[in-house]
């Protein structure tokens, strides 16, 4: 950090860069993305074949990218050749309107992009413990920017189309690759042989595995289908917008302070609350019976994401052996990430056709929410956390 101008060498600063900036980015083409593939004559199942491609990836091409990253202590470059690519993979996906085209296209972006998660998180979360920082005062301006140009961009694209979003969110892609050059990399060199070893015989991470898989599968089941809610009670495309808003804009407070609730109630009791309020706020779904009931329950969900997310993150950052800081997020986001959305959400749309509406999905997704409560409760009263990692 020596060559680093003064102001660039506060780690909180460099991490608040990479988040605002990858996830300001996002912003810009993730919610229209697949409003676009519609517009242009896309089908419904050729849509939903391209929407389990990056969780597909994520389960199974990033934990290898991922584990090759932090084997040749490459993770900060390989971060940013993964946001390159995935900047250029966009921009070409602008080019079609072609099925047979954009397929390998979209395989190619769901390949580069999917494990700069998984890495990204890794390298920021281990700065948070090496300097003794919060990791929640970086990751929450990840949602602020994801929430703020999201918002912005639905209006501009809505009045002059989605052709200038995937040049837009390509250049946006440059300088978040830069600033992800300036992140640290950790320098401890891995342990020898299989990388999915000392994370699996771990006990705590194996009940980290399966606490995210429950906790994403019940957000991503819920992500699917709240808009689909908020039209049947009434709501057009205003509220539809405020709901992705108030959601991403209510994970900042709880992002911020969740140290100071770790403070007070210890790391996996904090992370138990987080879920437990992802559970209330899913129940709130279910119970809606208006736009403005919906929003207040989105806000509760967001408070719920913004908590659990920066508390599961650093608690395997704090847990991840030395060297493999990418891997373990890389094998959380694979459970959390890819496989359970590769299961629930079919699941959630059989559920959807078999009841004839959203409300009866987001029961389940408060049953998987409590599940995840109940399996943090089981590890703390079996010791699983006090284990060395």
């Amino acid at each position: 950090m020596k060559r680093l101008p003064s102001w660039l060498r506060n780690p909180v600063l460099r991490g608040a860069l990479y988040y605002f900036g990858y996830w300001g980015v996002i912003g810009f083409y993730v919610p229209f993305l697949f409003v676009h593939f519609k517009e242009i004559g896309l089908s419904g199942t050729q849509i939903g074949i391209f929407a389990t491609m990056l969780p597909l990836l994520m389960l199974t091409s990033a934990p290898y990218i991922a584990g090759f990253a932090d084997r040749w202590r490459a993770r900060v470059r390989i971060l940013a050749v993964c946001i390159t690519l995935t900047g250029i993979s966009i921009l070409l996906l602008g080019t079609s309107n072609n099925y047979l085209v954009l397929a390998p296209l979209m395989l190619l972006m769901s390949v580069v992009r999917s494990p700069i998660a998984g890495i990204g998180d890794g390298i920021v979360a281990k700065m948070a413990v090496q300097h003794n920082v919060n990791f929640g005062a970086m990751r929450m301006w990840g949602s602020f920017g994801f929430a703020s140009i999201a918002i912005l961009s639905g209006y501009i694209w809505q009045q002059i189309g989605y052709a200038p979003m995937f040049i837009v969110a390509c250049i946006g892609f440059i300088p978040v690759a830069l600033i992800a050059l300036l992140l640290d990399e950790e320098e401890v060199p891995p342990p020898q042989g299989a990388t999915w070893g000392p994370l699996l015989r771990d006990p705590a991470m194996r009940t980290i595995l399966l606490v995210a898989f429950l906790m994403a599968g019940s957000l991503s089941m819920s992500g699917t289908f709240e808009g689909i809610l908020m039209a049947s009670l009434g709501g057009g495309g205003l509220y539809i917008g405020l709901l992705l808003g108030v959601t991403g804009l209510s994970e900042i407070p709880m992002m911020r302070n969740a140290s100071r609730l770790t403070t007070w109630l210890g790391a996996e009791r904090t992370w138990m609350l987080g879920c437990g309020i992802i559970a209330v706020a899913h129940l709130a779904y279910a119970l809606s019976w208006s736009p403005v009931i919906l929003l207040a329950a989105a806000i509760l969900r967001g408070a719920g994401f913004g908590l659990s997310f920066v508390m599961m993150v650093s608690i395997v950052a704090k847990r991840a052996p030395a060297g493999l800081a990418a891997s373990s997020q890389a094998a959380v986001s694979a459970a959390g990430w890819g496989l359970a959305p590769l299961i629930g959400i079919p699941l959630s749309g059989m559920l959807f056709d078999a009841t004839g509406g959203a409300k009866s999905v987001f029961l389940v997704c408060m049953v998987m929410a409590c599940g995840a409560v109940t399996t943090i409760a089981l590890g703390i009263w079996r010791g699983v956390f006090a284990t060395t990692a």
